[in-house]
């Protein structure tokens, strides 16, 4: 798996689909991952944002750089 708990994302600029969940604060700032795919087939996590939480495809996201 690319992402683990605990993982800190950022949204990927070159890859990020904005959609209705994004005026609450989607993809603002840092995210945390919170939880991994359900199975070894999706291709998504649980992402906790500023404003609330979200499921991102990791195609969408990529790791914090320090």
């Amino acid at each position: 798996m690319k992402f683990n708990i605990g993982d800190k994302v950022v949204k990927n600029e070159k890859t990020w689909e904005p959609n209705d969940f994004d005026s609450w604060g989607r993809g603002i700032g840092v995210g945390i991952v919170v939880e991994p795919p359900f199975d070894l087939e999706d291709d998504s996590v649980d992402v906790r944002w500023s404003e609330g939480r979200c499921f991102e495809n990791i195609s969408q996201i990529k790791h914090l750089e320090i």
